[in-house]
């Protein structure tokens, strides 16, 4: 059965009070050795950032779930990076520490017009940059500069997308991704489709509209599945404390 909206998110529900919020905090940070001494005063100083990062988030993230598929990759990934901005300040309470961390951290090789495909198509991650500071931060993650994925890899490391890829006979995509925690498979797949959404109308539209390649089931699948596949995996992190 599918969830709504608010009901994805429930288990945010007692830190919508910052000061509910705060006291998560304080918990969050005695535990770790770095800042048990000065958990009361980072509580103060972030919980205000973690409950509107994370309520931003949320609002992009319903207002994805009503959207076109035409803009959904756009708000999911704006969502997406609010909700993680929002929880690495739980092992990073000074984030953001400098300006190198703002970027995005991955990109993505410049597309042809013709013949592109999706599936087939690669994001690298950079040296800096907020894709290999959470890595690091939140999953113990560390990565090489110009590391790649291919998209149809990511999208088969799901396994609610593999069903779909073994039907439509994707067997080239069949090995699963290492090392990669799902929040950060999701925010690479997002980030992508959200630059093609953005800077690939053509493309993207055509996509849509025709449905002639192989790319369309698997992005229509993966949108039709994503808003409810990524809220729970944020759940962990206001387990502890």
């Amino acid at each position: 059965m599918m969830l709504s909206s608010d009901a994805l998110f429930s288990y945010f529900i007692p830190y919508e009070s910052q000061e509910m919020l705060r006291r998560f905090l304080v918990r969050t940070y005695e535990q770790q050795p770095s800042f048990k001494e000065k958990a009361t005063k980072l509580s103060y100083q972030n919980a205000a950032t973690l409950h509107y990062e994370w309520m931003i988030g949320k609002t992009y993230w319903q207002e994805g779930m009503l959207a076109s598929f035409y803009v959904q990759p756009l708000l999911y990934f704006y969502g997406m990076t609010h909700f993680l901005k929002g929880i690495i300040l739980l092992n990073d309470p000074y984030y953001p520490a400098n300006s190198d961390v703002l970027a995005h951290g991955v990109t993505s090789r410049k597309r042809k017009k013709k013949g592109y495909s999706f599936l087939e198509d690669e994001v690298k991650v950079q040296k800096r940059g907020f894709f290999p500071h959470f890595s690091k931060e939140l999953f113990h993650v560390e990565h090489v500069t110009g590391e790649k994925w291919q998209m149809g890899h990511l999208l088969y490391s799901l396994p609610y997308m593999q069903s779909l890829m073994q039907q439509c006979q994707l067997a080239d995509f069949s090995s699963l991704v290492k090392k990669l925690h799902p929040l950060a498979i999701h925010f690479l797949l997002l980030y992508n489709l959200s630059m093609i959404c953005r800077y690939e109308a053509e493309w993207w539209g055509e996509l849509l509209t025709l449905s002639h390649s192989e790319d369309y089931p698997v992005v229509k699948h993966y949108l039709m599945t994503v808003a409810h596949q990524v809220p729970p995996l944020f759940q962990p992190f206001f387990m502890s404390g």
